[in-house]
């Protein structure tokens, strides 16, 4: 229960053993009174940046062994340090700090001091020197340059989308794109042909006007850059079918699909999509007498989330790229950089890491910018009778899998078998054969060990007659070279064999 309570909630208690139970987390630090003002100073930045953000307490007069030494054996002038809590070597620190009575280890009556650090806003809480930390389980972590930079873009202090490209304006941008995208602006806006693109552009945020000259920052880069990834190597998706549940390496690597996604962020959230409705399955249901095509997963969940990832990525992190990979059971997609501040799994409200890029997609329908794109993804999951979508997120990414519960289709039969049995034998299946059939569409093909996978069924022999009915029914083709293979395995038999009914 100790680890339900939040900050405030330690702060402002009373109950002196409460506190000196509480263990080390990212909301609680123990000092011994023997700290000296860095060592406050660096919890201040720790507690400052986050990742939470809640911020924490520090409680003065505990030792790392948990042993209440308590802070009345020290000099007024100590206690006077602690209570400044190292603000002057951490001047954008926010804290509070009170005293608790406490029984010490010697059973005396004594004084712990807490000091509640607040989650600043809007920037990075560095030391004077410069230095920088966050708080990692349960201690302070030294952030290294790209951290700080990461944090301040996250904080809003820095905006690293409207920074100078190092690309050569016009000549290293798609000038027909730009075109086409000022046509669009001036016919949306009923804007005069005489406003000079590069204004258009300007008022946009996609660069500024130096000196008579357009000067293109990164957004613009990314939305018309001939080629985006001189400036950010990891401007892609990488998309990964596997065959299977899970993703094996070296002799069992089991890819069967790698695909390299480039391009401007436009064509990078077209083309991931087309990849992926390629590979994309299709199902036939059978309801209210009638068979109703259904897709694996509903389009408008997933290219919402594909969106999401290209469009609110981190791009400070230039070489990382996107990951969709794709399993038989279900779809994850990655992309590199952490929640933004208060954002977390539980609390999926709309903030956005790269605010501007969004507003020029927006003008491309991509997004809508009404703070809906997540709750649209949960509805149409919902809708398509499928779970709810899993967000996690982690110190370098942000992850969404899509579960399709291909295994539980009882009811459903791959649309491709569907069109190769016709209505009559699609409707005539039972829901193990169902099962068999769509793995083999899947697959290929399958063996009695495949089917002892994915039935009900421990038996082997009752994995093979299902099998073999479907052979005498003419559905699958057995394919055998001698008795008792082991190699033995079943296919779909297709309308040119021979002898299907």
């Amino acid at each position: 229960m100790d680890a339900l309570f939040k900050p405030d909630q330690i702060y402002e208690s009373d109950d002196g053993e409460f506190i000196a139970r509480l263990t080390e987390d990212t909301r609680f630090d123990r000092k011994s009174g023997r700290v000296d003002g860095s060592g406050l100073a660096i919890c201040l930045s720790a507690f400052g940046n986050g990742p939470a953000v809640e911020g924490g307490v520090i409680a003065v007069g505990i030792e790392k062994d948990g042993r209440v030494t308590g802070c009345k054996h020290l000099s007024e002038s100590k206690i006077q340090e602690i209570e400044t809590a190292g603000r002057d070597r951490c001047p954008d620190g926010r804290f509070t700090t009170r005293r608790i009575d406490v029984k010490n280890l010697n059973d005396e009556d004594d004084f712990l001091i807490l000091i509640r650090i607040y989650y600043v806003e809007g920037r990075l809480v560095s030391l004077t020197n410069d230095e920088a930390y966050c708080r990692q389980g349960d201690r302070s972590r030294r952030l290294i340059d790209s951290e700080k930079q990461e944090i301040r873009i996250s904080k809003g202090e820095r905006s690293f989308e409207l920074e100078t490209s190092t690309l050569q304006y016009p000549d290293d941008f798609r000038s027909q794109d730009i075109a086409n995208f000022v046509s669009r602006i001036r016919k949306a806006r009923e804007g005069s042909d005489d406003i000079p693109a590069e204004r258009i552009l300007q008022s946009l945020r996609l660069g500024k006007i130096v000196n008579r000259e357009f000067v293109p920052n990164h957004v613009c880069d990314l939305m018309f850059a001939n080629d985006a990834q001189q400036v950010f190597p990891g401007a892609y998706v990488h998309f990964l079918r596997y065959n299977g549940t899970v993703a094996k390496s070296g002799s069992e690597y089991n890819v069967i699909k790698d695909r390299i996604v480039e391009g401007t962020v436009l064509e990078v959230i077209r083309e991931t999509a087309s990849v992926l409705d390629a590979n994309l399955r299709e199902f036939t249901t059978f309801r209210d007498g009638k068979f109703y095509a259904v897709p694996e997963y509903p389009r408008d969940a997933w290219y919402e989330a594909i969106v999401n990832a290209v469009c609110h990525r981190s791009y400070h992190a230039r070489t990382s790229p996107v990951f969709v990979r794709m399993f038989d059971d279900r779809l994850v997609i990655e992309n590199p950089g952490s929640f933004m501040p208060s954002v977390s799994p539980e609390n999926l409200f709309h903030k956005p890491r790269n605010p501007f890029l969004m507003f020029v997609l927006r003008e491309y329908g991509e997004v809508r910018c009404i703070s809906e794109g997540t709750a649209r993804i949960f509805r149409e999951m919902q809708d398509a009778k499928l779970p709810r979508p899993e967000f996690l997120g982690s110190e370098n990414s942000v992850t969404v899998t899509f579960k399709n519960e291909i295994a539980n289709r009882t009811n459903s039969l791959d649309s491709e078998a569907y069109k190769v049995l016709g209505e009559a034998l699609s409707f005539s299946l039972d829901d193990d054969e169902k099962k068999i059939v769509n793995y083999v569409i899947e697959h290929q093909r399958m063996n009695v060990s495949d089917a002892l996978r994915i039935l009900s069924t421990t038996y082997w022999h009752t994995a093979k007659a299902k099998l073999s009915r479907l052979v005498d029914r003419n559905i699958l083709d057995f394919h055998s070279t001698k008795q008792r293979d082991p190699n033995a395995f079943y296919t779909l038999r297709r309308p040119n064999s021979s002898g299907l009914q």
